[in-house]
């Protein structure tokens, strides 16, 4: 089959785009980007320190990696994949949250750092692969899958949304109706996470679009993925931060 000339070459020309968008995007955030050094909010200090920053060794992360190996069948992982499966086990073990709902399809890897970060914390899928037998009989029972058709019960909109993760999607109307279900129960100490803020124009656009809510007291920009609370007291602010 014969390929257009003129669509090979739109092809081409929107990855190139794309793609000088992205380096852009980096180039900005590099720029911007803070340590804790410049940090004068105690609560986001607090976090980087003990959370952002922590380098300490880990052996939940060995599990982590080689649980998402055999689950997912891949044996080579990004350092940045890596990386950040790491900060999400910080993340959940630091704020301790009763239950972690997911939107969007949730990798291996991201759903072993989430499970294991705290074992009393029961994760809430989206959607599978297939691997909730694996890591049951990993010994991992905090998974628990969701139909989308369920979010609309009143069993998941009693459910303690005070951690939501939505996963590298684009921000389709669908989404944006989760993220307001999401945003009507949420709570003061919720923390909302949200992947692929840079990835692309639109996905800038939508990270724009929640730092502006008026219920967002403060956000911080990880590049590869933000962080939204809704803290009462402090003064709103936005934070783009060395990671």
């Amino acid at each position: 089959m014969e390929c257009c000339p003129n669509r090979i070459a739109l092809f081409f020309s929107y990855r190139k785009s794309n793609t000088n968008d992205m380096i852009s995007s980096f180039i900005k955030y590099k720029i911007q980007c803070k340590s804790e050094y410049h940090i004068h909010s105690p609560f986001v200090y607090e976090f980087t320190t003990k959370v952002l920053n922590d380098k300490g060794s880990n052996s939940d992360y060995e599990t982590i990696l080689r649980l998402s190996r055999l689950l997912d069948g891949k044996k080579h992982l990004t350092y940045r994949r890596r990386k950040q499966s790491r900060l999400l086990y910080r993340i959940v073990r630091y704020f301790e949250p009763d239950s972690v709902v997911s939107f969007g399809k949730l990798s291996a890897l991201n759903t072993t750092a989430l499970a294991l970060g705290n074992l009393q914390t029961r994760v809430y899928l989206e959607e599978s692969d297939g691997f909730l037998e694996t890591l049951n009989s990993m010994g991992i029972e905090n998974v628990t899958l969701i139909q989308p058709a369920d979010f609309d019960s009143e069993k998941f909109k009693k459910l303690n949304t005070g951690f939501v993760f939505f996963s590298e999607n684009d921000f389709e109307d669908e989404e944006w109706d989760y993220l307001q279900d999401c945003m009507s129960h949420k709570t003061t100490d919720s923390v909302f996470i949200f992947e692929g803020i840079h990835r692309s124009r639109d996905a800038e656009d939508a990270w724009e679009r929640i730092m502006d809510n008026e219920d967002v007291s403060l956000t911080i920009d990880l590049y590869h993925i933000g962080l939204v609370f809704f803290r009462l007291g402090i003064e709103k602010q936005d934070f783009v931060l060395k990671y």
